[in-house]
């Protein structure tokens, strides 16, 4: 039989890569280009798998190994060579556009790392290949910058068939990222990671799909932007609330939930739903629509007489600096006697701070996106901030003010965020940041020794007057890069990490030699599964020898699911045995931690009971040398610990953040599930020590 009939997306992936080539000037293919390996050739054969017969999937019908055909083309159907030439003909086509990609910016790869995009190529197309997404727009800034959790995030994104993720799309754009990274054809990539598909129910979010490193905690989860509502948590189908401390077991769905959630509500809570759009220029699908309804609707804004509201056109700096003023409370000063009629806006703005006497001179002209960030900053009363910038293009206090408090979000293209601080400010982007204004409330830290209450979340949880109070000065913690200090002289502080199997292989005289000074090692964990099985930790010992040849101070830890003091004991026993007698510098911890998953041992554990566990796993370890600590967060601490019980102990607490908010005291503060640390790949944990063990 003569197979001659389109292939596989061909004439679809001729067509993108005519526009592709026609938009590299001079960039024909080079005399020496990559082609499909035999290993890269099975590896795709493995995903289509092979059908004799044309079949339809999705409209379209298929053939051999999912080369593209018609109905009738193939009547008497075809053998597994003919479908391997089929393949093979359709792979040039793919072939062809990674390297049109390679060429035009110069990307160096190795043979396994075209095989996997020429395995996304076949499967997606050419879709992928924009540098607005964020695998395309690594490979051109330099792969080699990226960890592997957000170098497989970026690939197995592409998991989808409309907005749902498909379970054999999640395979096998593991499989395709674990080749692309280690070179494995045959590789355990969806054994490696979990993931989340976040539904943020109306709001905005960079991405849905996020994949987690499998048996560790999520770490902090996204958080969803829908201005004028305040965002609740995110919820399981179950109706469990996830925390971030639930180890990543397998796929998940989750769903926003927002305050005043209610028929005809829109951002801020209030009904528009009676709006009449007067502008012909305004799409509900449009991302500005709700802003323009709703300042519309209060009349704060309006259009153009010939009926457009023309949201791309750009505003004047007058403009400019009377929305934010007014949106953040400021009475309306009324019309300059004389000039420019927006002069004692701008008189008031500068008897605020939010400019400088004489830093604008035209206010017919336009305004800078920086200037626009200090202005609406001191207009709210936001000091500038210090810590890691969002932006890409401007290391800024102001905008990262405003960026934390969800009043500016910038632009993603490329896998980077860019806030564009030179450009102006056009009509729909300020209607933005004016509803976000008059919607965003400071709320003051919550002071329980006055109040004998502390409040977290939603709920308030009386003061235990026998627990010792943090003592630390918030304003005093500095974050720069991946370091956290304390500036207070009354401390001598000390900087860690803490690592368990997820990071494999360290390095840890590349990690002494980057000014780390200790570190806690995973002993092991116990599954949360019914069975509870007692699990070592395979990188433990390699680690705990490592960090002491290097010099670091070590500790260690055991992940617990214990739901009996018998259980904890059973646990102290095995880390005892690990340990062997070996020294440790540091506490060891009890490390506790909540799992909202369905069907998970602890469910429902009583807090007497957990605190039960807490004290027989740390008297264990005391009789035989050993300094007990308990590790948690925010929600365990507050809401499950009996704190007054635990008072003997020390304590490790996790809040990722610049500035911790533990009301009681703690020894050790696990500030960043992201940091970097050179010797060890990919993100890790970091640690503040307030005392010198």
């Amino acid at each position: 039989m003569t197979i001659t009939k389109p292939m596989k997306k061909s004439a679809a992936m001729v067509l993108c890569l005519a526009l592709l080539l026609a938009l590299l000037p001079g960039s024909s293919l080079a005399a020496e280009t990559f082609t499909t390996s035999e290993e890269g050739l099975a590896f795709i054969k493995e995903f289509e798998g092979f059908s004799a017969v044309a079949y339809a999937d999705n409209g379209k019908w298929y053939i051999g190994y999912g080369t593209l055909c018609e109905p009738e083309d193939y009547p008497g159907g075809v053998t597994e060579q003919e479908a391997e030439l089929l393949m093979r003909e359709a792979l040039k086509t793919a072939e062809d556009v990674v390297n049109s990609l390679l060429i035009k910016y110069n990307i160096a790869v190795t043979q396994y790392q075209f095989d996997a995009m020429v395995s996304m190529t076949y499967n997606l197309g050419t879709q992928w290949i924009n540098p607005e997404y964020r695998f395309c727009g690594y490979l051109i800034s330099g792969i080699y910058q990226y960890s592997e959790e957000a170098v497989v995030n970026a690939i197995a994104t592409w998991c989808h068939q409309g907005s749902d993720v498909r379970e054999h799309l999640v395979n096998r754009r593991l499989r395709e990222a674990y080749l692309f990274l280690y070179g494995q054809y045959a590789n355990s990539g969806p054994d490696n990671y979990a993931y989340i598909h976040f539904d943020p129910a109306g709001g905005e979010m960079d991405n849905r799909t996020i994949f987690y490193p499998v048996g560790m905690a999520y770490g902090e989860l996204p958080v969803p932007r829908l201005f004028g509502r305040t965002f609740l948590g995110w919820y399981t189908e179950d109706g469990v609330q996830l925390t971030g401390q639930e180890p990543a077991l397998g796929g998940l769905n989750a769903t926003a939930r927002w305050d005043g959630e209610g028929s005809g509500a829109a951002p801020g809570g209030e009904d528009f739903s009676d709006w009449m759009n007067p502008y012909t220029d305004v799409a509900e699908g449009d991302w500005f629509f709700s802003y323009v309804r709703q300042l519309s609707a209060r009349g704060i804004v309006g259009g153009y007489p010939d009926g457009t509201f023309q949201a791309a056109k750009g505003l004047t700096a007058g403009e400019a600096l009377k929305l934010v003023l007014l949106a953040a409370g400021y009475q309306d000063p009324g019309n300059a006697p004389s000039g420019n009629w927006a002069g004692n806006y701008l008189a008031l703005a500068e008897s605020l701070g939010c400019v400088f006497p004489g830093e604008i001179s035209d206010l017919d002209a336009g305004i800078s996106r920086q200037t626009i960030a200090r202005v609406t900053a001191v207009a709210l009363g936001l000091e500038p901030r210090i810590g890691n910038t969002p932006f890409a293009d401007v290391d800024d206090g102001y905008a990262l003010a405003l960026y934390e408090e969800g009043i500016v979000n910038g632009t993603v293209t490329g896998g980077q965020r860019y806030y564009y601080p030179l450009d102006g400010i056009n009509r729909g982007e300020m209607c933005a940041i004016v509803s976000r204004i008059s919607s965003w409330q400071y709320e003051e830290p919550n002071d329980p020794a006055l109040s004998g209450y502390i409040k977290y979340r939603d709920k308030f949880y009386p003061v235990e007057r026998s627990v010792a109070v943090a003592p630390y000065d918030r304003n005093l913690f500095v974050l720069d890069g991946s370091r956290m200090y304390y500036n207070d002289p009354a401390y001598t502080t000390a900087l860690g990490v803490d690592v368990s199997s997820y990071q494999k292989e360290v390095d840890w005289q590349q990690v002494a030699g980057a000014g780390i000074e200790f570190a806690f090692i995973r002993v092991g964990y116990r599954g949360y599964g019914a069975e509870g099985t007692l699990n070592l930790d395979p990188y433990f010992q390699q680690n705990l020898e490592g960090a002491k040849a290097a010099g670091l101070k070590v500790g260690a830890y055991f992940f617990s699911q214990a739901i009996s003091i018998e259980e904890a004991r059973e646990e102290a026993l095995f880390v005892l045995e690990a340990l062997n007698g070996q020294t440790l510098d540091y506490p060891l911890v009890y490390d506790w931690e909540v799992i909202s998953a369905s069907g998970a041992r602890t469910s429902g554990l009583d807090n007497a009971v957990l605190t039960d566990c807490a004290i027989t796993f740390c008297e264990t370890v005391a009789m035989y040398g050993y300094m007990p600590m308990i590790y948690y967060n925010l929600p365990v601490g507050y809401g499950r610990y009996e704190l007054d019980r635990l008072t003997r102990y020390d304590v490790w607490f996790a809040q990722y953040s610049q500035r911790p908010t533990m009301y009681y005291n703690y020894r050790i503060w696990q500030y960043t599930d992201s940091g970097s640390v050179p010797g060890i790949s990919g993100k890790v944990d970091m640690d503040l020590a307030f005392i010198p063990y």
